[in-house]
C-alpha cells in the first residue's frame, strides 16, 4: 500500500542526488556525487549513499536522470503540501473574511522546471474584511524537508504590508523545524496565532 505520508529520508537523498548532478556540480561524476548504480534485469536501481532514489533504463541521459529524480520529488512534495494544508485547514483560527491560499500547482511547475524547493502559501483579506483587522501571512514551506519561513504584517489602508506581527519573536518561531510536516504544520498554526495575537492587541490599544 502507497503511504500517504511524505517518505522524509527519500526527499533528503532525493534532493542530494539532484543538487549532486545539477547547476555548478553539471559535470561532477557520479561517483563525486555520492551517486551509485546497480543492474537489475533490464534497468538501473539509482542510489545516494545508502537510499534508493530512482529506478532507470539502461540507456538515459544525465538530464533524463535529473528529471527522474525530480518527478518522484514531486510525488512525495504533493504528499508534503497535503499534510500541512490539512494541518492548517483544521486548526488555523483566522477572522473572518481571511483565507488560505496554497500555491500547489505552481510551485510544482517551478520544481519540474528549475527544481524550486519552496511552497509558497498565504493568508489574504478579502475586500469585506474589516479594515482594521486586515492582515497578511506568507508561508515558504521547504519541501526538501520539515522546516518553513513565516512573514506576518498588518495591512495598512493603502493595502501595503505595515507592522511586523512577529517583531520581537524568535527565530524558532519565524523560521520553524520539525521531525514532520504534520508538526511543522501545528508550529505555523502556533507562530500566526501569535501575530493574530498582536493584531488584536495593537487593535484594542488604538480603540
Amino acid at each position: 500500500m502507497i503511504s500517504a505520508r511524505p517518505n522524509l529520508a527519500y526527499l533528503k537523498a532525493a534532493w542530494a542526488a539532484h543538487a549532486g548532478i545539477s547547476a555548478e556540480n553539471c559535470k561532477q561524476s557520479y561517483d563525486a556525487a555520492g551517486i551509485s548504480f546497480e543492474r537489475i534485469n533490464h534497468s538501473w536501481i539509482v542510489r545516494k549513499d545508502e537510499t534508493q532514489v530512482s529506478t532507470m533504463p539502461l540507456r538515459y541521459t544525465r538530464q533524463e536522470l535529473r528529471m527522474g529524480f525530480l518527478g518522484r520529488i514531486e510525488m512525495e512534495a504533493r504528499k508534503a503540501a497535503a499534510e500541512i494544508e490539512a494541518v492548517l485547514l483544521r486548526d488555523l483560527e483566522l477572522p473572518e473574511e481571511h483565507a488560505l491560499i496554497v500555491e500547489l500547482e505552481e510551485t510544482m511547475r517551478h520544481l519540474r522546471r528549475k527544481g524550486h524547493r519552496a511552497l509558497a502559501m498565504f493568508i489574504v483579506p478579502t475586500q469585506a474584511a474589516d479594515p482594521s483587522q486586515r492582515f497578511c501571512v506568507e508561508v515558504q514551506m521547504f519541501l526538501d524537508a520539515p522546516r518553513a519561513c513565516v512573514y506576518a504584517h498588518r495591512i495598512d489602508p493603502n493595502g501595503f504590508a505595515g507592522t511586523d506581527l512577529l517583531a520581537g519573536h524568535s527565530k524558532r518561531e519565524r523560521h520553524p523545524r520539525a521531525a514532520t510536516y504534520a508538526e511543522l504544520g501545528q508550529r505555523i498554526v502556533a507562530t500566526v496565532h501569535a501575530a493574530l495575537e498582536r493584531l488584536d492587541a495593537d487593535a484594542f490599544a488604538h480603540a
